[in-house]
């Protein structure tokens, strides 16, 4: 099956949330390739290169925030 716009927005928001906390880009690759929740996405993770998400993990620590969605309790 074919992943949809949640499976998405599932797969953006982790990889978002392990760039923030500072992990090594193998340690974010491998969580993101062996967790199933993100098994349609295993191709494009396994594609990713090391100095990518480093630089990825730098945008996140400058420039990310979070904000809470709308629809969330003081969103």
């Amino acid at each position: 099956m074919a992943p949809d716009d949640d499976d998405l927005a599932a797969f953006q928001a982790a990889l978002l949330d392990l760039l923030d906390r500072g992990l090594p880009a193998e340690e974010v690759r491998r969580r993101l390739r062996d967790d199933p929740a993100f098994a349609a996405f295993r191709g494009y993770v396994e594609a990713f290169e090391p100095r990518m998400l480093a630089v990825a993990a730098e945008l996140v620590k400058k420039w990310g925030r979070r904000t809470l969605p709308p629809s969330s309790p003081g969103g």
